[in-house]
Formats: structure tokens, C-alpha cells, sequence
């Protein structure tokens, strides 16, 4: 690896700093207590739970040289994902699996893929999944799933981050799905892989690549960057440290928010930038082996969640002997986040109406935790709004990357390749 440069500094020890710090040598700045940001694990009441789902499937071999690398240990697994909907569980892709479904609407599932205008070049989000999927697909899992989801309607939204992302099956699986409900290899996360260090969870991936880098300087909060004399000032007046260039995982709107002098238009534009937000809620219950499924999607309304899964099925070594653990996703407005008590009598109600608790199950550990900035949201106007933000900060010598400096949504393994790609960009002659 190139040595250490201080003339370049990383704000934010998430995944992507940590990869441009693993690549550069470059010192990071993370403002929490130890490295991680949204790939982080907390350990509470014996539980240890990720900030929502996180597994790595990567094909890229970059991704893999570096696992082996940082001598990271993982657990392979073959995904046991299902999806709640009309009252039963059926196995993961909806579109392949569509057995449970009321005869007359699995006929017009099957119809309308068959007969759909897959050729034809869709304007929006929606319009790719009646295009892709057929319109009684689509109306029944997609589209209601997407808007749960993502918190804004399908066709508000663009379809170019998708690629891999919503497996596409093949004629003779969505045929064979409408009679048989048997677990599919579609899609890029059919095999997965996740630490398998007892006690770490997710986390154990970014503390792999943190033990690696000797410059991390943790409980460092970003209050001001002035861009025009290259100067970060951290924990209001605490520390002010120079730069030549720097590299940014933070939000952009709230990087935008740390410059002072920052033009109008510039602030405006990051105003317009769209994301989701995530309450995880975390349960600990007296009871071992509740299911052996990972997770499960609930398209549903009448459900308060529209995921949840089992971390102690990634990893037995995240519970206490004896217990199982359940996470429970909600998406909510990033402006208004639910009550918290009102939430957690909202899941636990509803994990009873799915059959996921039932009146035996006892419930001895439970917390929330909230996640402002979740996914990104592919709105018509986002790739202009990026672009705009970002030659503004180049100008300045600062360089974006990551899930939420890129604003892009990324898996984990994306991540980490886009700081150490915005690192190398820095040392390249």
C-alpha cells in the first residue's frame, strides 16, 4: 500500500473511508466512538444486532483479495428469504413463487408476463417493473412493496440503480412458480456470506479493515469545513486540521450544511436530494430456534414492517444460549420519525398477526434504533442534482465517495471499492 499522506485527510470511518484509509494510508476522522458508521453492530442485553441487513455476495475479486487480505472469516450460507403476502409465507422472488396466490389472480400474474412489452422503453421506476414483470405482478408484490419501501411512488423514481438489484426471472421459472413454491437461486444474494466471529456480527468486516489502517481518530466530529482556506474544524472550536484534498463519506447534505459560504444554489440543490429513513427495531426473545429463515419481505399495508430477519440465523454466536433474535425494519419519513413506544407496540402486534410471536414467546429484550439516512432515492432529479453538488466540491479539492458522498445506492463491497477508488484517483502521478 502507498504510504501515509497528510496532506490528505478521510472524514468518516464507514466502509468507504475506511477504504480509502485501508488504500491511501491517508488519516480518517470518524465521529463515533469506534469505526463502522451504518456496517456498524451494537451489543446490547446480551443481542448483538446490525443496522439493518447486511451480507456480502460480491463477484468482484478486488473485494475478494481484499477479505483475504484483512484475514476476515466468514460463514457461507444459502439464502432462506420468503415473503408474507394474502396470509401465507411463500419462498423468495415473488415473481418465481406465486403459488399461494388466489387462483384467478396467479392466472393473471402468469398472463401478464407472458404477454408483456418487454421491449418497449419504460419512463419510470413503475413503468420498468409492468415492463420487466407484468401488470398483476407488479400491482400485487412490486409496486405496493417499492412504495412502503422507498417512502415516494414508483414512478417518481428512476430504474437505472436496478441492474442486478430485482432479480429477473426466466418464462419456464415464472410457469413453475405458479404451481410450486420451492426456494430460487435468483438474484445476486441466493449465497451469501457474513463474519463469523461470535460477538462481532456485520461489524466484523469494517473492524477487519480498521485494524489494518494506523490513522483512525475516533470521536472526531465535522462542525465546520471551510473549503476555501482547506480546513476542517471538528468539535466546534476543539481541533482545526489542514488539507490539501479531502475525502468525504458524510451525507451531502449535511456536508453542504458544514460550509459556511457555500452558494445558494449549491445549498438548494442538496435541499432537493432524497433518501429514505429506517427505524430497526430490535427484539430478544426467551425462546431458541424460532425459525430458520433469514428474512422476509412484507408488501402488505396492514403490516407496520416491510422487512424482517434473524440475526442469530447469520450467526448463532449474536445471542445469549437458549434465545433467538428478530430485527424489524420501518421506513419512515426522514422529518417526522414514529414514536418510539408507539412503534414497538405496532411490531410486536403485528409479529403476533404474522405468526412470527405467538403467546409463549416472551419478549425480554427490545431497543430501537433510528437510521436518517437509509437508501438513497433514485428521484427523476437526482443524477443532476449529484452531478451538480459534486463539480461544485471538486472545484474545491473535495472528493465524495461512498453510499452517501457518491449518493448512490450501494452494497457494502461497492463501498469500499469507491473510497479506494477515490484514493487512488489522489495518488495517481
Amino acid at each position: 500500500m502507498p504510504g501515509e499522506n497528510n496532506s490528505n485527510i478521510i472524514l468518516g470511518a464507514g466502509l468507504a473511508g475506511l477504504g480509502a484509509a485501508y488504500y491511501s494510508g491517508f488519516p480518517v476522522y470518524e465521529q463515533g466512538a469506534r469505526a463502522g458508521g451504518v456496517a456498524d453492530s451494537v451489543c446490547k442485553g446480551g443481542f448483538v444486532f446490525d443496522f439493518g441487513i447486511h451480507v456480502l455476495h460480491s463477484n468482484d475479486m478486488r473485494f475478494h483479495d481484499l477479505l483475504k487480505e484483512v484475514g476476515l472469516e466468514l460463514v457461507d450460507h444459502e439464502r432462506r428469504a420468503y415473503i408474507y403476502s394474502y396470509g401465507s409465507y411463500t419462498c423468495y422472488p415473488f415473481q418465481v413463487n406465486s403459488s399461494h396466490l388466489p387462483l384467478m389472480l396467479r392466472i393473471r400474474c402468469v398472463f401478464d408476463f407472458l404477454t408483456r412489452r418487454a421491449n418497449s422503453l419504460p419512463a419510470d421506476y413503475e413503468q420498468w417493473m409492468i415492463h420487466n414483470f407484468g401488470e398483476g405482478f407488479a400491482r400485487t408484490f412490486l409496486i405496493p412493496y417499492a412504495e412502503k419501501f422507498w417512502r415516494v411512488l414508483p414512478k417518481n423514481m428512476t430504474y437505472d440503480w436496478t441492474n442486478a438489484r430485482v432479480p429477473q426471472p426466466s418464462t419456464v421459472e415464472v410457469i413453475k412458480g405458479a404451481f410450486l413454491d420451492t426456494p430460487s437461486e435468483l438474484g445476486p444474494n441466493a449465497r451469501f456470506r457474513y463474519p463469523s466471529k461470535d460477538g462481532a456480527g456485520f461489524a466484523g468486516l469494517a473492524q477487519a479493515l480498521a485494524s489494518r489502517i494506523d490513522n483512525i481518530r475516533c470521536g472526531m466530529k465535522a462542525t465546520a469545513v471551510d473549503i476555501q482556506n482547506k480546513k476542517v474544524i471538528f468539535n466546534g472550536d476543539g481541533e482545526v486540521v489542514s488539507y490539501d484534498n479531502l475525502i468525504t463519506t458524510i451525507p451531502l447534505p449535511e456536508l453542504i450544511g458544514l460550509i459556511p459560504d457555500v452558494p445558494s444554489e449549491i445549498r438548494q440543490t442538496a435541499t432537493r436530494l432524497k433518501c429514505n429513513s429506517i427505524a430497526i427495531i430490535n427484539f430478544g426473545v426467551d425462546s431458541p430456534d424460532i425459525t430458520d429463515k433469514h428474512w422476509i419481505h412484507f408488501p402488505e399495508k396492514d403490516i407496520s414492517f416491510f422487512r424482517i430477519s434473524f440475526p442469530d440465523n447469520f450467526c448463532p454466536g449474536l445471542r445469549p444460549d437458549g434465545t433467538s433474535s428478530i430485527q424489524a425494519e420501518v421506513s419512515y419519513d426522514k422529518d417526522s420519525p414514529p414514536d418510539t413506544d408507539e412503534l414497538l407496540t405496532n411490531v410486536h402486534n403485528d409479529l403476533l398477526k404474522v405468526g412470527v410471536l405467538n403467546a409463549r414467546h416472551r419478549v425480554g429484550f427490545q431497543d430501537v434504533i433510528y437510521l436518517k439516512y437509509a437508501y438513497v432515492v433514485y428521484d427523476h432529479d437526482r443524477k443532476d442534482n449529484v452531478a451538480q453538488i459534486h463539480e461544485y466540491l471538486n472545484k474545491h479539492n473535495v472528493y465524495p465517495c461512498g453510499r452517501y458522498g457518491a449518493w448512490e445506492y450501494q452494497w457494502s463491497d461497492e463501498a469500499i471499492l469507491s473510497g479506494m477508488e477515490t484514493a487512488k484517483k489522489l495518488l495517481r502521478p
